[in-house]
């Protein structure tokens, strides 16, 4: 990476990790489980992005590759935690989701044993067909679930405007939704990221900033999801449209 650039990728970790400890708490007095997938699911992200950044830390070119594959080994069960909380969520009843969600977990190990077979431990190569199919299994599930909760939200707004729905509620569909879509731009920019690096073996420093601005962004809405302060629920509840009588 560029000089510094991996410290916008640790801050996000760090903050991955407070907001998984959080829900994981909090899941632990409402027994809910999609508060304890989510807990699960940034916990494990976080982890993997520190993985990610230790050789970095350390100025070891040594611990480079093992701590590269570690990191992708534990990003694993990420993207499938996702997709098994937006079936939860949101096609609980539907054959299909289940299917979706075999899917991108036999994507992702497909791709990284095969990549591991073919010596790219990194998985760095967007040349090689493995690279897709990991890439595919990973945002899949975060496409799914931005598109989703963007679904939901059309639906919230038009019950928000009969009095049926809680403007909070509505406001944290998009904001999921966002977080979903901001997660696919950040994956649609790892191609162009790692075909830089095939083809001058150090990682650019324009894409590293980016990326790691959108992983920080994405951050952000988390936050606003599961933890929105007081001045940004007034905020909601201030700009939702009121229910007129021909409406009510």
């Amino acid at each position: 990476m560029g000089d510094h650039a991996y410290l916008g990728e640790l801050a996000a970790a760090f903050a991955y990790l407070v907001v998984g400890a959080r829900l994981l708490w909090l899941a632990s007095r409402t027994g809910e489980m999609p508060e304890r997938l989510l807990g699960a699911l940034f916990l494990v992200t976080g982890t993997s992005l520190i993985v990610y950044d230790l050789p970095i830390i350390f100025d070891s070119e040594a611990l480079w590759t093992p701590l590269n594959f570690a990191g992708r080994v534990l990003f694993l069960p990420v993207p499938v935690i996702l997709a098994v909380f937006t079936r939860q969520v949101f096609r609980a009843e539907s054959a299909w989701a289940a299917w979706l969600v075999r899917g991108c977990a036999a994507l992702l190990v497909a791709g990284v044993t095969g990549s591991a077979l073919r010596g790219d431990w990194e998985g760095f190569s967007i040349s090689s067909p493995w690279f897709w199919l990991e890439w595919s299994g990973y945002t899949i599930p975060y496409a799914w679930a931005g598109a989703e909760s963007l679904i939901q939200h059309g639906q919230a707004r038009r019950r928000m405007r009969l009095g049926l729905c809680g403007s909070l509620v509505c406001n944290r569909l998009l904001l999921w939704g966002l977080y979903g879509t901001a997660a696919v731009a950040v994956s649609l920019g790892m191609p162009l990221q790692y075909a830089a690096y095939e083809r001058e073996s150090v990682f650019n420093a324009t894409w590293d900033i980016l990326i790691n601005g959108g992983e920080i962004f994405t951050i952000a809405l988390i936050w606003l999801v599961f933890f929105p302060p007081a001045v940004y629920r007034r905020w909601v509840e201030s700009t939702a449209a009121p229910v007129t009588a021909a409406e009510g």
